[in-house]
């Protein structure tokens, strides 16, 4: 019995993507076994991955809402001296009902629990959560950060054996060079609104911080972290965020729309409409305003679409808690280094493809 072993979760994720990379030229692991959701999944994620991360991953195919089927991988992995299992899978969704955001968030993190457990005694548990949630003292802006907070405390509770350490991250946007990201979730569908349908006005205030982080300084600290929880030590939680470094959400508006020009332009096209953030008030004021008066002369998104987006982004909008940066190697880039090539990205991605191509209700 020789070697280490990392299993991941949710490798086909944002953040798991990006760990799959940074792993392909680093670590101590002898295997690295990325778990899939199904199989649309694995073969998504092997036909965009680099060679070397295709030769680097051995990819399982596990329903990990099944917790039969999870325990059953304990028996089907060889052993190894010890595994470190990154469970990086999670329901991210923002509107999810509270039943399916537990199922997602909480059942499937009980379950990964119990095949760790079942890796045996040396097994350590890191669990990637979100640093827009916590424990103790926070007032849950939606399902997805009530249960990842609830899934928390089952680990500290419950798992106490295998000496959980959770690495908590802010809104991921694209690798800081290239923009590239595997999952276009956060601040993506607030680009898809900007560009596609050109909203002259947004609510929000100006001042309020959005935290973004770029994906592969994220990788990169959660694979600093792995490597540390594979000594054995005594672990303290970290906090991947930018903190006082987030921009506002005027500047990252402005930031966007400016990249976005500049990308339109690349191809053709006039730039985005102008755009003016008002405060919530005045913005419902205005909502209101125009349907009492069957105003048509300024040009709106379709309501139904508009007004579930700034439902989803509101909380955010209003409220800007986060937990500060804690715990990493290197500071968090600033955001005028990267928000350019996030977008141009997303971009090339999504809005740059003829329009027929694009799903139905594809916001993001």
């Amino acid at each position: 019995m020789t070697g280490a072993r990392l299993l991941v979760t949710g490798i086909g994720g944002a953040v798991g993507g990006g760990l799959a990379e940074v792993l392909t030229d680093r670590g101590p692991w002898s295997e690295v076994v990325g778990v899939f959701s199904g199989e649309r999944s694995r073969d998504a994620f092997l036909a965009r991955a680099p060679e070397a991360v295709r030769a680097r991953i051995r990819p399982v195919v596990r329903d990990l809402s099944d917790g039969p089927a999870t325990l059953a991988l304990a028996r089907e992995l060889a052993p190894v001296q010890r595994t470190v299992v990154v469970h990086a899978a999670a329901n991210v969704s923002w509107t999810a009902s509270l039943e399916a955001a537990r199922l997602g968030n909480v059942e499937v993190t009980r379950n990964v629990a119990e095949l760790a457990r079942a890796l045996g005694a040396d097994t350590r548990f890191v669990y990637v959560s979100s640093a827009y949630t916590a424990t103790d003292g926070w007032e849950y802006r939606n399902t997805y950060e009530a249960t990842k907070a609830e899934a928390e405390r089952l680990l500290r509770e419950r798992y106490a054996d295998l000496r959980p350490v959770v690495f908590s991250c802010s809104l991921v946007v694209g690798h800081s060079r290239t923009g590239a990201i595997s999952r276009f979730h956060g601040i993506y569908p607030l680009l898809g609104l900007i560009e596609r349908h050109e909203p002259p006005l947004l609510p929000g205030g100006r001042d309020r911080r959005i935290d973004i982080v770029p994906v592969d300084w994220v990788a990169t600290e959660l694979a600093d972290l792995l490597e540390r929880a594979l000594t054995g030590a005594q672990l303290a939680d970290v906090v991947a965020a930018s903190g006082t470094a987030a921009p506002l959400l005027g500047e990252l508006v402005t930031g966007a729309v400016a990249a976005l020009d500049r990308a339109r332009a690349a191809v053709g096209r006039d730039p985005v409409r102008e755009l003016t953030l008002v405060p919530f008030r005045r913005w419902e004021f205005l909502r209101r305003s125009l349907d009492a008066w069957q105003v048509r002369g300024i040009p709106m998104p379709d309501r139904a679409l508009l007004d579930r987006l700034i439902g989803v982004y509101r909380p955010y909008f209003e409220d800007d808690r986060v937990l500060p940066p804690t715990g990493t190697t290197t500071p968090c880039p600033p955001w005028s280094r990267y928000l350019d090539a996030s977008v141009d990205h997303w971009f090339s991605q999504r809005a740059g493809r003829p329009r027929a191509l694009a799903r139905t209700g594809d916001t993001g």
